[in-house]
């Protein structure tokens, strides 16, 4: 019988560590003497009087401390903005950096603070200053610089409802960067004429620059360099698998839809697969949110895809589903995600934990924390969007 809780944590952590911070830029960019290499582009660092570090995203942190390691003698300024609880204090030489922890999914009055502190931190560059702009997921709702006569509550009020809207994320950037100073290459704007390299680590389907984050550094003006997508996190998972023993193979990173109806299609594609394989699926679904329950995305599709097990009737320990969130949070939750096997939908049932009503309420992360089956990493430092892994046993 497998032990499937030791293989999700083991498919887990090889997925995250590979999508790391650190190790992306250090791909990425270095360092040699006064010439710094990021990607195809070089920049010699003698002429520039000074280098400013704007990092934004649930990834701020360890990617400003990447690159404060290469350029501690150069950098002259941070500010590092980052959602609550995923902050860190980061010094060079004798200066620190401007950490600001703020809202997400919904922007607070931290967020604005930390618009405020970038479009500060922009004032009076020349030509001889280079702008680091390091970006990642959660950045449109942790950085926000209204347009004149937008509120904070008509901004927060306009991501309730696309949130529960089931749009998907470049539908909703797309309105938020209409309405933001910063977004849709406002940063780089307000920079000139200033050089302004991108660092980006992707949480969007197809690593659409000017999507991610709402595009705050897309503009012909800025070099940007992705440095880490969802690709890299499902290969390294499927390579874990792989090591397990399984046959492994990455179906799409391209995975969007109501999550519900994602995780029922998953459920049935490796119900019908052959015995030691193993599915992984990287992207973001949505959900229309009808009910009051807690969850997010991830558990939503796991509960969705343990629905669909249990009326195939398969074998207890045939096979195990997990969705998880790369950045460690799943929805409004202190979960990542969730795992399901057809052996933990019969103990529910036993307990008598309707499965059905709990989907139909959107409250899968209730439903999992009394299985004891949800996936809590903690904030990871990274994030490139979500993962699922579908595998079949033996049997």
């Amino acid at each position: 019988m497998p032990d499937w809780h030791s293989i999700v944590e083991t498919l887990v952590r090889a997925a995250i560590r590979a999508v790391a911070p650190e190790v992306a830029i250090q791909h990425h960019m270095r360092r040699l003497g006064d010439v710094l290499i990021a990607g195809t582009r070089t920049f010699d660092l003698r002429a520039f009087d000074e280098v400013r570090l704007i990092a934004v995203g649930k990834a701020a942190v360890p990617m400003a401390r990447a690159v404060i390691a290469l350029l501690t003698d150069r950098l002259t300024q941070a500010v590092v903005v980052t959602k609550h609880g995923h902050g860190a204090p980061l010094q060079w030489r004798d200066r620190t950096a401007q950490v600001i922890e703020a809202g997400h999914p919904i922007p607070d009055a931290l967020s604005v603070r930390a618009g405020e502190a970038v479009i500060d931190a922009l004032q009076g560059c020349t030509s001889r200053t280079l702008v680091i702009g390091c970006v990642s997921g959660g950045a449109s709702a942790l950085l926000v610089a209204p347009q004149p006569g937008i509120s904070l509550r008509a901004l927060q009020a306009i991501n309730e409802a696309l949130l529960r809207s089931g749009a998907d994320i470049r539908e909703m950037n797309a309105v938020r960067a209409r309405l933001d100073r910063l977004k849709g290459g406002g940063l780089v704007a307000l920079a000139q004429p200033a050089q302004v390299l991108g660092l980006i680590l992707s949480d969007v389907i197809g690593d659409p620059l000017d999507v991610i984050a709402s595009g705050l550094t897309y503009h012909p003006a800025a070099h940007n360099v992705l440095v880490g997508n969802n690709a890299q996190a499902c290969t390294a998972a499927a390579e874990a698998a792989h090591a397990l023993g399984f046959a492994a193979r990455v179906v799409t990173t391209q995975l969007r839809g109501e999550a519900r109806d994602v995780g029922r299609t998953i459920a049935h594609a490796i119900s019908a697969a052959p015995p030691r394989t193993a599915l992984v699926y990287g992207g973001e679904t949505t959900v229309t949110v009808r009910g009051e329950g807690k969850g997010g995305r991830n558990q939503e599709l796991a509960l969705a895809a343990g629905v669909a097990l249990s009326e195939l009737r398969l074998a207890e320990e045939a096979v195990c589903l997990v969705a998880f969130g790369t950045d460690g949070t799943d929805g409004p939750t202190d979960a990542a995600g969730a795992w399901v096997t057809p052996r933990m939908m019969q103990e529910a049932q036993a307990r008598g934990l309707n499965a059905e009503a709990y989907l139909a309420r959107n409250d899968s992360y209730t439903f999992f924390e009394r299985l004891g089956t949800l996936i809590r990493t903690g904030p990871t430092g990274t994030n490139v969007a979500d993962v699922v892994i579908a595998l079949r046993s033996e049997g």
